[in-house]
């Protein structure tokens, strides 16, 4: 930066002229638009001297008209010695100047500067810009404009002196006004026009004429919004840049304008300010500059990015293709285009997209004209595009049809593959002879995009009947194989079921043979009392061995009524510990590993127990009555990865019981939890336990895991989900044998089955209740809404045709909510699944005591008489 001293006196008259000089700063300002540069400037230069004359400072460089910079620090003493302008767009990648001393010095990366040579061939200085950053100052039209500013200035320079030696004042302003005119009359690649403070034209110079095409004599006087655009004239925007002319100094724009002809054309344009020498602003001049072909390229590469993403990607280029077509007649020049598609054979061709075409033209190319049709038949035939100028002066016979509708200019492109032809692309002017060499280039760019999506398309077609041919042949192949392995699914459940039948069989056999003979001597007269007494009690033994059995197959199906209770496990093993050494016997060492933390879940503790002393009972019978039995207790864990199940996070309580025994043979590790699976002698197990243990486990909500080490021992490790430490532990109180208070109750009993429904009715009926049997629901409801107050009590089985004992109760509850109601089962997946929701259970069978039991539990003797259904 300089130090600003004040300029020499041989210098300031210099400084003085140029500041005189009222175009100088708009060509600053321009400078500093079309380049975005920040500094500009007109320099004096002599051999020792580099003194600036007028400055443009946007980026605080600090130098004033009439501050010196050390001419050998500055780059405009080299063009002085050779008068050639110096172009730097980017200090760091110019080979030439990368290394000079003047761009570090004054922290530039972009420069340029032209010489100022007067007419006599005088050097003057130069105008010049710099910035900190670096700007694209290669585009042609930079340098021109700076050349022909530099000659403006030097002309108005050389007037000037000319006027100064000049004594007659009135001579001087003459030649001043004629200079002014000849300096804007020469800058004929811009309209520079002055008005007054109204936006009346006060000046109008030849570039204006040029590019506007009115003559000074029309316009002045002329508002200067004559050349505005109608939209333009209406939003107020003539008076808007003059407004921000006054407040900012200038006014920008860039925008479209009106010839005199009508047209429009874009243009770049600024408003400043005029001021007179007293510094009051008097009017306004505005300079455009003619920008429509650089506007056209600009649009035309928007064009061609929008073709190229959306022919090159789009499922439908139909749609992209005539969004091109429509948007871009005005910026490449034609106003009609045709689409035409090939069919298979390219015999015909179809019109599928087309922009100004008349309605009956286009009816009759939509209606799959031939293929030979010119000028796209010839595009067709060759492959090749066809390019025609000046249509109208053609003789060629094929151009017949085009000259009579008023083809000038035809571009046609075929769409194609390397194989195959797809249709033709073409573009016609009627208003010009010849089509512009970048609009030939983006529609040839365009037919290629348009081929590769129509490609595209074809090889995505062909690989999607491929993926169909695919696909279909994997189904078929997939239902083969679901029918393989539905076969062999099948064929193991028969087995299976076979298996479980006959253990079945076998089991029941023994105990009807029980039943059946204790019955036949029963029947003899002469049978003695103490005889009769041994069948009778045997009869009731086996039943009750039927039961277990019919309930150890439930648990495992995981179809058992369970009767869940929130319980300490670790107490809960203390308490079965005590009595295990009856169940193992004395040579068998159990060890308790149970921590004192609380270990509570939710299950059902006699299915619990019951599975506890099964896996103990495995295990002596694994020991041979001999050895050691290991329980363990850990809370809050993971269940693992069982038996192809995913392993869950828990919390899980796991309760295990490792043994010394003879373990398991890894064969019969899958199958160990099948029903009447069983590796011991005859006589010796039902194969059951196991498998109430594993339905048990699965029913709620857990797993059971084992691993075994044949000759070593095995650990079995049952998993059930803990419960949260807040719940309550509920207390488990047994049921104790009571004697019947409350004789002479009318209880009203639902059965389906004739012999069952007899049963209870009798048995109730011995022990002083009065009952009145019902076969179904529907007449349990029935019965209840004629007599409520009859009845003391419902007994009620659960499965039934048509509406089930569990919906009864369900519905009883809500209509006489004080009717107790006692519900029996032998199984229903209903209640395995959902539960009694808290009504009475009674298992079948059971005893006509158990069901004596189970109503006296629910009736209370001294209760008011039942109410009225509620509403």
């Amino acid at each position: 930066m300089g130090d600003d001293p004040p300029a020499d006196n041989a210098y300031a008259a210099d400084v003085s002229a140029i500041g005189h000089l009222d175009v100088v700063p708009t060509l600053l300002d321009t400078v500093c638009r079309i380049t975005g540069m920040g500094f500009a400037a007109i320099a004096r230069v002599t051999d020792d001297k580099w003194v600036a004359c007028s400055v443009r400072d946007n980026i605080d460089f600090g130098l004033l008209p009439g501050g010196e910079l050390k001419l050998e620090t500055t780059i405009c003493h080299e063009i002085r010695q050779h008068r050639q302008a110096v172009v730097i767009s980017d200090v760091d990648a110019d080979p030439a100047y990368a290394a000079h001393h003047t761009p570090a010095l004054y922290g530039l990366k972009s420069y340029i500067s032209v010489p100022i040579v007067l007419p006599e061939g005088r050097f003057f200085g130069t105008l010049c810009a710099i910035d900190p950053r670096p700007h694209d100052l290669g585009r042609r039209d930079i340098l021109p404009t700076f050349e022909m500013f530099a000659r403006l200035i030097a002309l108005q320079l050389d007037q000037v002196e000319k006027a100064s030696v000049m004594h007659d004042a009135g001579e001087a302003m003459r030649n001043s006004e004629a200079l002014h005119r000849q300096i804007l009359d020469s800058a004929t690649d811009f309209a520079i026009i002055a008005t007054d403070l109204d936006g009346r034209v006060t000046r109008w110079n030849a570039g204006a004429e040029n590019i506007l095409g009115w003559t000074e004599r029309d316009m002045m006087g002329e508002p200067v919004d004559r050349f505005f655009t109608p939209e333009d004239r209406a939003a107020g925007r003539p008076l808007a840049e003059m407004r921000l002319a006054l407040e900012r100094g200038h006014g920008n724009d860039e925008r479209w304008h009106l010839r005199a002809d009508g047209t429009r054309f874009w243009a770049q344009g600024e408003m400043t300010p005029l001021r007179r020498f007293d510094d009051e602003v008097v009017g306004f001049v505005k300079v455009l500059r003619d920008r429509t072909a650089e506007r056209l390229r600009e649009q035309r590469l928007d064009l061609l990015a929008r073709a190229s993403a959306g022919l090159l990607s789009s499922d439908d280029p139909d749609r992209v293709l005539q969004d091109i077509l429509s948007s871009g007649a005005d910026t490449l020049g034609y106003d009609q285009s045709y689409s035409y598609l090939l069919n298979n054979d390219c015999t015909r061709m179809r019109l599928l997209q087309s922009t100004g075409v008349e309605e009956e033209v286009r009816e009759w190319l939509a209606d799959a004209c031939p293929a030979d049709v010119p000028l796209c038949g010839l595009v067709a035939e060759s492959r090749t595009p066809l390019i025609l100028d000046h249509v109208q002066q053609s003789t060629d016979p094929r151009t017949q049809i085009s000259r009579r509708h008023g083809t000038r200019a035809y571009a046609g492109f075929p769409v194609q593959s390397e194989d195959k032809l797809y249709g033709v692309i073409s573009f016609v002017s009627t208003v010009h002879d010849r089509f512009e060499s970048e609009a030939l280039s983006f529609f040839e760019s365009f037919a290629r995009f348009l081929s590769i999506g129509r490609e595209r398309l074809d090889r995505e077609a062909a690989l999607s009947d491929l993926a169909m041919t695919l696909e279909r042949r994997v189904e078929e192949r997939t239902r083969d194989l679901v029918a393989s392995e539905e076969a062999l699914r099948h064929s193991q459940r028969m087995d299976a079921i076979g298996q479980l039948t006959g253990g079945v069989a076998h089991d029941f056999n023994n105990l009807l043979t029980v039943i059946r003979g204790s019955v036949d001597l029963l029947r003899r007269s002469d049978l003695p009392e103490e005889r009769r007494a041994r069948y009778i009690a045997a009869i009731g033994d086996t039943a009750d061995r039927a039961t277990r059995l019919t309930s150890q197959l439930l648990a495992f199906s995981r179809r058992q009524t369970l009767h869940p209770t929130t319980f300490d496990v670790a107490e809960r093993l203390r308490g079965v510990a005590d009595m295990l050494n009856s169940v193992t016997g004395a040579r068998v060492t159990v060890t308790l590993e149970i921590p004192d933390e609380v270990c509570i879940v939710r299950a059902d503790v006699s299915q619990f127990e019951t599975a506890f002393v099964n896996m103990a009972v495995n295990a002596r019978d694994a020991m041979a009555g001999e050895g050691a039995l290991r329980i363990g207790l850990a809370c809050a864990v993971d269940k693992p990865h069982i038996r192809g199940h995913a392993a869950v996070d828990g919390p899980f309580v796991a309760i295990s019981l490792a043994d010394t025994g003879t373990g398991i043979a890894s064969g019969n590790i899958a199958r160990i939890f099948e029903p009447f699976f069983t590796t011991k002698e005859v006589g010796k197990g039902t194969g059951l336990g196991l498998s109430q243990v594993f339905g048990f486990a699965k029913q709620s909500g857990g797993d059971v895991d084992v691993e075994s080490t044949p000759g070593v021992g095995t650990r079995f490790v049952l998993y059930l989900p803990e419960a949260d430490g807040d719940t309550r532990v509920e207390a488990v109180v047994p049921i104790a044998e009571r004697v019947h208070p409350t004789r002479g109750l009318s209880i009203l009993v639902v059965e389906d089955n004739e012999e069952v429904g007899r049963f209870a009715s009798e048995a109730l009926d011995d022990m002083g209740y009065r009952t009145t049997l019902v076969p179904s629901a529907e007449d349990a409801l029935d019965a209840l809404g004629a007599a409520i107050g009859s009845f003391d009590a419902v007994f009620s089985d659960v499965v039934m045709p048509g509406m089930g004992g569990l919906e009864l109760a369900k519905r009883l509850r809500q209509t006489w909510p004080h009717m107790p109601v006692v519900l029996a089962s032998g199984y229903s997946h209903v209640l395995a699944q959902e539960g009694a929701h808290g009504f009475l259970l009674l298992q079948k069978p059971y005893s006509a005591d158990q069901l004596a039991q189970a109503i006296d539990k629910l009736v209370i003797p001294d209760r008011s008489p039942p109410s009225a259904p509620a509403e």
